[in-house]
């Protein structure tokens, strides 16, 4: 069965709950998405919470033996429960493929030691999402917003279109820069006519208009992004140190933009002085002493980030 992204989120959350102590983590998964699928969560929930009870009563029936007092009744209270383990799963079993229930039927169902065994070893993996939902339960109220697709989607959509407008706008800012610039200072270039220098600060700061419109809906759609999407930051360090990278720079980008809001009133409020032209472009060119190159450096790693998507937390089959 095809395991669903949420489903595999949850089975990496269940992963670092329980330290790698997970050990059937294709068929776990194959139960919680054929909860998922049809609206079974109620079921799973009572299957997690009986299987819990299977695992725990085995530990407890091995260490005390079956010479010790009380053990019979734990067996029976213990095949009791495995018995409801079964029927919880044989439920969720009725709309899977025909390959999935004779897969189960084969290894946990069968009426053998090593089915019995395997069936104990599938209770402590499920009793591992019964300590998992006892975990997110105080903030199991925010998780529609996680689990829909819609609302994240549509948020990386206009981060990827925000980044090309405004990464593409400072390219072209730069280009215009270098028509401008002396190479290597911060002087204009003395060779280009008065026409030709007023039309590239029109360029400049018309560019900056796309520039500011795409950093904000950067800002704004990644901020979304981050909170309405199943990727958890503790779960994709690559996210959470993409993250930290654009947020960090707000601060430089905020200054810089400031100078280029002036730059945009005085161009476009008619009647603009070249002189303030020329003044605005060149604090703008040297703001902060080059902070907004490091930003742009930066700006690439996310994107170096989001392609290989290092420190990306994956539970170990078999662990």
């Amino acid at each position: 069965m095809h395991i669903s992204y949420p489903v595999r989120s949850i089975i990496e959350d269940i992963q670092l709950l329980s330290g790698g102590k997970l050990t059937l983590q294709p068929d776990l998964g194959t139960l919680l998405e054929l909860a998922r699928q049809g609206s079974g969560q109620s079921l799973m929930e009572d299957l997690s919470f009986h299987a819990k009870f299977v695992a725990s009563t085995a530990r407890m029936m091995n260490r005390i033996g079956p010479d010790a007092e009380g053990y019979a009744k734990l067996s029976t209270e213990f095949q009791a429960a495995v018995e409801r383990v079964q029927t919880a799963i044989r439920v969720l079993l009725q709309d899977s493929e025909d390959e999935d229930r004779l897969h189960f039927e084969r290894t946990y169902f069968a009426l053998t030691p090593a089915s019995l065994q395997a069936l104990v070893a599938l209770c402590y993996d499920l009793g591992w999402y019964k300590n998992y939902l006892l975990e997110q339960a105080p903030s199991r109220t925010t998780s529609p917003a996680r689990q829909s697709g819609l609302a994240w989607r549509l948020a990386l959509v206009v981060v990827i279109l925000g980044a090309v407008l405004w990464i593409g706008a400072l390219h072209v800012r730069a280009l215009i820069g270098n028509e401008l610039l002396d190479v290597g200072t911060l002087t204009v270039n003395t060779t280009v006519s008065p026409a030709a220098e007023r039309m590239l600060y029109r360029l400049f700061a018309g560019t900056g208009i796309l520039m500011i419109t795409g950093y904000v809906a950067v800002l704004i759609a990644g901020a979304v992004f981050l909170v309405c999407s199943p990727y958890r930051l503790r779960q994709h360090g690559w996210l959470m140190m993409s993250a930290i990278l654009l947020y960090l720079f707000v601060p430089v980008e905020g200054y810089a933009m400031i100078l280029d809001a002036r730059m945009i009133l005085v161009e476009f409020s008619g009647g603009a002085d070249p002189a303030m032209l020329r003044e605005l472009f060149q604090a703008r060119v040297g703001a902060l002493a080059g902070a907004p190159f490091v930003a742009l450096l930066c700006y690439y790693t996310i994107v170096v980030l989001a392609v290989f998507q290092p420190l990306r937390l994956i539970g170990k089959p078999g662990a």
